[in-house]
């Protein structure tokens, strides 16, 4: 399987000016706007999900590569995210392990809205990582920030 493909400015290796160019032809190609990001999506399940999204779209503003061909992973996001806080809630309310009476005895088992929990948080990660939300993929959009800042000092200064 190939592996999955980096903006330009953030490949490491020896790539001609041409190949440059080429990368960076295509990145613009595939860019969409971000007019349907403005508002959430009607089919967010409720106001939890439609906050979220909001407050998402507005930190992710300043990253170029997201637009609306995201709409639907940023609301996947946002759906579990409002599914894990309410289960979350829910939890929190209940005990951890609950008590079985059967036959032999009483056992004890692990309450099933724990697994619910570590469902939309696994969920929650996926869709994240597909945003562009996560540490990693923060840190790579800083490093390519950064690096454009100290080449035009270095193209200002001479430096």
């Amino acid at each position: 399987m190939a592996r999955q493909r980096k903006p330009v400015d953030m490949q490491k290796g020896n790539l001609t000016v041409l190949q440059q160019e080429k990368k960076r032809l295509e990145e613009e190609y595939v860019r969409t706007g971000k007019d349907q990001l403005k508002t959430p999506p009607k089919w967010l399940i409720n106001d939890t999900a439609k906050k979220e999204f909001r407050r998402i779209v507005k930190e992710l503003s300043d990253i170029d590569m997201v637009g609306n061909l995201d709409l639907d992973n940023l609301g996947a996001y946002c759906n579990a995210f409002a599914n894990y806080i309410q289960v979350t809630d829910q939890l929190a309310e209940e005990p951890y392990c609950i008590d079985r009476i059967t036959r032999t005895g009483t056992i004890s088992t692990k309450n099933p809205l724990v697994d619910i929990q570590t469902n939309y948080a696994s969920e929650m990660r996926k869709f994240a990582a597909l945003c562009g939300m996560t540490l990693d993929s923060r840190l790579k959009a800083a490093s390519v920030k950064t690096d454009k800042q100290q080449e035009a000092i270095s193209a200002k200064f001479g430096i």
